[in-house]
This record gives C-alpha cells, sequence and structure tokens, in this order.
C-alpha cells in the first residue's frame, strides 16, 4: 500500500514519468472501457447466480473473518500503525538511496525521486511476476529504468548487478 501511495505521489507532485513507450491503440477508447465492464459484469454475475462457486468464497470468508479482525485490532495501538507506515516508507527510502549510490559509483547522478519511481514501479511489477524474489525481472526493470533516467546501458547494468547482489543476493548468505 505504501509503494503504490508513493508511487502515485512521486507521479503527481515530481517531474519524474513513466514512459512504457507503447503506442495507443487506434480504435476509440470507449471499446475497451466497454469491454472491461462487460467482463466485470459477467464475473459478478457468474458468482451470484453460480450458487457452489458463492458458497465457497462465503465460507473462506467466513473462516478468514476472526484472523482479519484480529490483525486490524493489534494496529488500533496507536504506535504500532506509525511504526508500520514509517518503516515501510523507511524501506523504501533505503532502498532507492542505495540503488542511487551504486548509480553515483559509476559517475551518474539519478534524483532521489526518479529512484524511488524506478524501485517502487519495478517492485510492484516484479510482484505481478511469478518468479521467486523476482530474479530476472527486478533486474530487467531496474535497467531498464536507469537507462531512462540517463545511464549508459552498461553503467546501469553493472549498478543494477551491484545493487541487486548487496541487497538480494549477499544478505541470506550471513543470515
Amino acid at each position: 500500500m505504501m509503494q503504490a501511495l508513493l508511487l502515485v505521489a512521486l507521479l503527481l507532485f515530481s517531474e519524474s514519468s513513466l514512459d512504457f513507450g507503447l503506442e495507443t491503440p487506434s480504435g476509440p477508447p470507449v471499446t475497451a472501457l466497454l469491454v472491461v465492464a462487460a467482463i466485470a459484469v459477467a464475473a459478478v454475475g457468474a458468482l451470484a447466480l453460480v450458487r457452489r462457486l458463492r458458497g465457497a468464497i462465503v465460507e473462506r470468508v467466513r473462516r478468514w473473518w476472526p484472523d482479519v479482525r484480529a490483525t486490524l485490532s493489534s494496529l488500533r495501538a496507536g504506535n504500532k500503525l506509525g511504526l508500520l507506515l514509517g518503516g515501510s516508507l523507511a524501506t523504501e527510502l533505503l532502498f532507492a538511496v542505495a540503488l542511487g549510490v551504486f548509480a553515483n559509483a559509476f559517475g551518474y547522478d539519478v534524483s532521489l525521486a526518479d529512484l524511488l519511481l524506478i524501485n517502487i514501479s519495478v517492485s510492484l511489477l516484479a510482484t505481478f511476476v511469478p518468479v521467486p524474489g523476482g530474479i530476472g525481472v527486478t533486474e530487467f526493470g531496474l535497467t531498464v529504468g536507469l537507462t531512462a533516467a540517463g545511464m549508459t546501458e552498461e553503467a546501469a547494468l553493472a549498478a543494477v548487478v551491484l545493487y541487486r547482489v548487496s541487497t538480494f543476493y549477499l544478505p541470506p548468505v550471513w543470515g
């Protein structure tokens, strides 16, 4: 949640932007929206009409609800929510700064806003790709992001490999 909030804030309030280099479809966007809406309505309709499916979902929610309630009640303590949000924010900042340190080691200055944007967007992308630890996906995304921020491809790849070795591959060695 913190990553999504930071990403939206960076896109709205900084000069950074996400440019995927994708072309827009030639057809009207209304058609795509209607297709998505029709699929959503069909899914909700199937859920409402298929009793077995609805029963399975309701049963799971009933089993999970006590755990959800206990977890949310523990966050009512004043300091717990602050620690959770502050720790998440500090984690994002520290990982972005670490990426910036490696970029700076190769002679490139990348702004903190760009580093945060690159790191958060790649992290969110890696959560959707079913590869353990985002291996390969994260390296590629970070390299593309640093290249878009002005680094050469070689320097970006070297910085990303060193960054990933220091933040992902080495920490399990020393526990």
